[in-house]
């Protein structure tokens, strides 16, 4: 049975529930909340108070509008491939992957776009309307670790599949990671499986190794 021990923050959620949140990081908060009944509760709860910030007191730019395409784009996203996709779900049943990331993808794991970050490492780019945030799925190999680096600004991982170490705990499917600012951190992947999760940044990582940083024009990351 699946045990998630790293939570959203109440900040993070009444982001969510207010509609302050672009695409991205909600696709990210949608798809922990699909594994986490802590947090489904959290956001129950939270829900009206964010209704009611963002009927007394919503932040400048944020509209009805606004929050309501977020939620639509959720329901429908990749409407155009819909059927396509739910007619290739057993993939994603199988890694754990939700709902809400799957119809932003056009067909199973075997036709998806995946395209090399090098050492074996694999990701798709989920197309949003979203300019401010890129939300990614990732494949990294069982044992695997992701280079030395830092960070530009904010970082969501939801784990599907698998699971990783680094230096803030142990993360394995169904728990979410929250990254913010310059935090340093090596992920390394467990030995037992592939880990397949969904990573939202809204800046390129900061690679301590030069190689890396060199290549990182050519690997979008």
């Amino acid at each position: 049975m699946m045990k998630i021990t790293h939570h959203l923050s109440e900040e993070l959620l009444l982001d969510y529930s207010s509609g302050a949140l672009s695409e991205g990081w909600s696709i990210a908060v949608a798809a922990h909340l699909s594994k986490c009944s802590h947090c489904r509760a959290l956001h129950a709860k939270l829900e009206e108070v964010g209704g009611a910030l963002l009927t007394d007191s919503a932040p400048e730019g944020l509209s009805y509008d606004i929050f309501e395409n977020v939620l639509n784009r959720l329901d429908e996203g990749g409407a155009s491939v819909g059927n396509e996709v739910r007619k290739n779900i057993e993939w994603a049943r199988r890694y754990g992957i939700p709902a809400v990331v799957t119809d932003y993808l056009a067909a199973d794991t075997k036709k998806l776009p995946w395209k090399s970050l090098g050492l074996g490492v694999s990701q798709v780019v989920l197309e949003t309307k979203d300019t401010t945030a890129t939300a990614r799925l990732l494949k990294i190999p069982a044992g695997k670790k992701v280079p030395h680096h830092s960070h530009n600004g904010r970082e969501l991982t939801v784990i599907f599949s698998g699971g990783f170490t680094d230096e803030t705990g142990n993360y394995g499917p169904g728990d979410i990671q929250e990254i913010h600012g310059n935090a340093e951190h090596q992920p390394w992947v467990r030995e037992e499986e592939d880990c397949i999760c969904l990573a939202v940044t809204e800046a390129p990582l900061k690679f301590s190794n030069v190689a890396v940083r060199l290549a990182q024009p050519l690997i979008g990351i």
